[in-house]
């Protein structure tokens, strides 16, 4: 097996240094850092993937909660804040993925605004389609499953907590971006 490369630990000690003698705590650097530098490198690695599949990440996502509910209809109000996108974004994405025949929206009689969305069988296939890819291809799942069973537990535990503590901080939001 070939050595890790040690760049990663080169740049964190350098952020060390630098912090450290403005009397900064650094003691949660190296999780944050680590974590951060993670999460942009299996970002970008989905991204690649998702993009081959003809759908961004965000695509994927609506339409596996979409998927995840069938055979009921979903309104773009209930999917925004579990999305984390703004309706706006999310009414356009929709157009674009009905246009594409991935999903349906239909018409609401009782509120005009209100448009309930179905996922298709092409939308469903293309949602089994990314998610194989993505575990072939991604680098995430790849790297994940060489570890040993008791550090993939203990990363999942730990990440676990993390996620259910900070979720009570936070409310979901729209990302102006998503």
């Amino acid at each position: 097996m070939a050595p890790l490369p040690d760049r990663p630990v080169r740049q964190l000690d350098s952020a060390r240094e630098f912090f450290a003698p403005l009397g900064m705590s650094v003691g949660h650097i190296g999780a944050l850092w680590h974590l951060l530098k993670v999460a942009q490198l299996v970002q970008s690695d989905i991204d690649r993937i998702t993009a081959a599949q003809g759908i961004s990440y965000a695509d994927f996502q609506l339409l596996g909660a979409l998927m995840m509910a069938d055979p009921d209809p979903v309104k773009a109000s209930e999917l925004a804040p579990a999305l984390n996108a703004s309706h706006a974004v999310l009414s356009l994405r929709c157009r674009r993925l009905a246009a594409q025949g991935l999903l349906i929206r239909e018409e609401c009689p009782q509120d005009r605004r209100a448009i309930p969305m179905r996922i298709t069988p092409a939308g469903a296939r293309r949602v089994h389609e990314t998610a194989k890819a993505l575990e072939r291809q991604g680098q995430f799942v790849q790297r994940y499953n060489a570890l040993p069973q008791n550090q993939r537990a203990s990363l999942e535990m730990i990440l676990r907590v993390l996620h259910m503590r900070l979720d009570r901080d936070f409310l979901p939001q729209a990302r102006k971006d998503a």
